[in-house]
């Protein structure tokens, strides 16, 4: 019967990694069909800075565009800019107020926006409280005849309401940006009394013009608060794709993004605050990992100097090095973005990842605790229950919760090591230096591949463009990194339960444990060493996530650019420079027969592999980055080790035999 279920378990687990398999090769495809960049600059940005040099706008934008650039953004003009540039001038004073405007072309412009935006417009107006906008007198500054009024509109609306509401992009902008051959970027700003007819009315405006992507000026955009799902509606409708802006904290970006399910495009800029404190370098290398390592396909870029002798040439240089370090060779293409093309994989899949997971879940028990046929088998079909509702019923929710138990259950199976942990199992008999390199390189090896059996499902159960677009995240990135070496820690301390034994055996050997713990006198250096352990692990822990809560140094930052130019992907800190060096170390000392520091080390070393699935949780990274990366660390981290073990034997070796000299003496 056991060896039965253990089969059982191993089949399950079996079918949910050909499944996680089968998801991530959908995910790989997604990926590896859009390597397409998008290089953007802002219009006004190039305008002004053509004024000031003195070199025509046609030849800038075709400079900007021969070293890289593909996409211009054009700002949509309000009634404040307008009036700034002298294009309208305000009579605050008339009853009711009237706006005179210079040009017919822009007083149609200025109608027709209000229409598109839902305000009331009428030939002439019936109360104080609103705005009258007229047409200009002719040069001469003469008065128009009774019989021939100037044309013009009124709105109901007073002037200091409509003042700051976006009146459309200026055709003339438009047309030197197409004749330069650079794809349009309409940036607009959500406006008050927004509905689903105007919101829809503005998008289909803007992708008349030219303009195949929005992305917001100003704090919100179009759908908050309450209209996410409508905003989202009117961008599916008119063909026009949402530009999110990464850590742009726009009011009701997220929402909108949810709502279009992965739909859109991830932008990446550095604001004007920001670009003070960067050298060129530095931004360089901000552009550069967003489009490589985050799925970012615009790129919108601001100029990194405004002075010099020839600042339009030094920027352009400053583009072509961005467009040449992202390529990396054929790796990336530039040209429109697009969004990725949905994962779509079906239920029966991620079902039977599911029932994987539960598997190794009730395998993970049956290796820790005296677990009955019976009991095992009533587990896995709860497990099986509880994982295949979730994902079947749940949606992306379920999903998470079961990639959450599979970060849990397989990093914790792979570093379960009763042979380690078990104080009552003999130590091996020392081996030698190259023996014990061996079998710790193996045993790290086999570590791996468990955890890596988490890694499929987690990839499996994720593969959908939301995830990949951050739309939605893996959820208790934290927990997930805490929780297995926890669990293998405290196994370390109060003794792993004998297999022979009944549940309420371990029970209450475990109480006289803690008993026993909390009888004995704590000594200070004791005390000290569980502090620094306790607050490296809670600094480990606050650098985790998408959003850590601890900062990077300079140095650091230093040393990850290192990286980043000599290595194809940079792995990460906790892997290759604590866990993997340390896990190879603690089982090296095993192998030479050392099991005092070998276990604790080993537990310390486990922050290795569930750093080494949680690269993959972040399922905005491209697929075979982040398994370059997880192998690069694997290396480098079991070399470290393998020095490191190398040295400290050397080490010990010769300060023994130097106090047997002594004694001899």
């Amino acid at each position: 019967m056991q060896k039965s279920l253990d089969l059982l378990l191993r089949f399950l687990i079996l079918l949910g990694i050909v499944a996680g398999l089968y998801g991530a090769g959908k995910r790989y495809s997604s990926e590896q069909h859009n390597r397409r960049v998008d290089l953007a600059l802002e219009y006004s940005d190039v305008n002004s800075l053509s004024q000031l040099t003195g070199q025509s706008l046609a030849t800038s934008l075709l400079q900007f565009r021969a070293d890289g650039v593909t996409s211009i953004s054009i700002t949509e003009d309000t009634l404040a800019t307008l009036e700034a540039q002298g294009a309208i001038h305000t009579q605050e004073w008339s009853d009711p107020q009237t706006v005179t405007v210079n040009s017919p072309e822009v007083l149609e412009r200025i109608k027709k926006s209000f229409i598109l935006k839902g305000l009331q417009v009428h030939d002439s107006p019936d109360s104080p409280h609103e705005t009258v906008f007229e047409a200009a007198t002719d040069q001469a500054g003469e008065e128009a005849s009774d019989n021939q009024a100037p044309p013009g509109f009124a709105v109901k609306a007073e002037w200091a309401v409509v003042r700051t509401m976006g009146v459309g992009l200026d055709p003339r902008s438009i047309s030197t940006a197409k004749a330069a051959g650079l794809k349009l970027i309409a940036r607009i700003n959500n406006f008050p009394g927004a509905s689903p007819k105007s919101m829809l009315a503005v998008l289909k405006d803007v992708k008349q013009a030219g303009c195949d992507t929005v992305i917001f000026s100003g704090l919100e955009v179009f759908g908050y608060r309450a209209m996410a799902k409508d905003a989202a509606e009117a961008f599916k409708e008119s063909g026009v794709q949402f530009g999110q802006v990464e850590f742009g904290k726009q009011k009701g970006d997220e929402s909108l993004a949810v709502n279009l399910k992965g739909d859109f495009i991830r932008v990446h800029s550095i604001s004007d605050g920001e670009m003070g404190t960067l050298d060129e370098t530095e931004a360089i290398e901000r552009f550069v990992r967003a489009a490589r390592e985050r799925n970012i396909r615009l790129c919108y870029i601001r100029f990194i100097t405004t002075t010099g002798e020839n600042p339009i040439a030094l920027n352009a240089e400053y583009i072509s090095k961005i467009a040449k370090a992202t390529a990396r060779g054929s790796e990336m293409s530039f040209g429109t973005a697009k969004p990725f093309d949905p994962v779509e994989v079906p239920a029966a899949v991620t079902l039977l990842i599911a029932l994987g997971v539960a598997a190794a879940g009730v395998m993970l028990l049956r290796r820790i605790l005296p677990v009955s046929n019976s009991l095992s088998i009533g587990t896995l079909a709860c497990l099986s229950l509880l994982f295949g509702a979730m994902v079947l019923l749940l949606g992306e929710t379920g999903h998470k919760l079961t990639a959450f138990a599979a970060a849990l259950i397989f990093p914790t199976l792979a570093c379960f090591r009763r042979d380690l942990l078990d104080s009552s199992v003999p130590t091996p008999a020392p081996l030698p230096m190259f023996g014990a390199i061996k079998n710790a390189l193996r045993d790290i090896v086999t570590i791996s591949l468990v955890t890596s059996i988490g890694i499929v499902s987690v990839v499996g159960l994720l593969a959908s463009r939301p995830f990949m677009m951050r739309a939605n995240q893996f959820m208790g990135i934290k927990a997930a990194h805490a929780i297995p070496v926890v669990v293998i820690g405290l196994l370390l301390i109060m003794g792993v339960p004998s297999l022979t034994g009944t549940l309420a055996g371990v029970w209450e050997s475990y109480r006289n444990r803690l008993k026993s713990i909390a009888a004995q006198p704590l000594l200070l250096g004791q005390l000290l060493l569980g502090l620094v352990t306790l607050v490296a692990f809670m600094l480990i822990l606050a650098r985790t996530g998408n959003e850590p809560g601890v900062g990077v140094s300079g140095i650091e930052l230093k040393f990850r650019s290192l990286l980043d130019h000599f290595l194809p992907v940079r792995p990460r800190t906790k892997e290759f420079m604590i866990g993997h060096p340390i896990m190879v170390f603690a089982l090296g000392l095993w192998w030479r027969g050392n099991r005092k520091w070998a276990a604790p080390l080993f537990v310390v070393g486990i922050i290795g592999q569930v750093s080494f699935l949680n690269t993959f949780c972040h399922i905005h990274t491209p697929l075979h980055l982040s398994i370059i990366r997880d192998v690069t660390g694997l290396v480098i981290g079991s070399i470290i080790g393998i020095i490191a073990l190398m040295l400290t034997d050397r080490f010990f070796r010769t300060s023994a035999e130097g106090s047997r000299t002594v004694e001899a003496a």
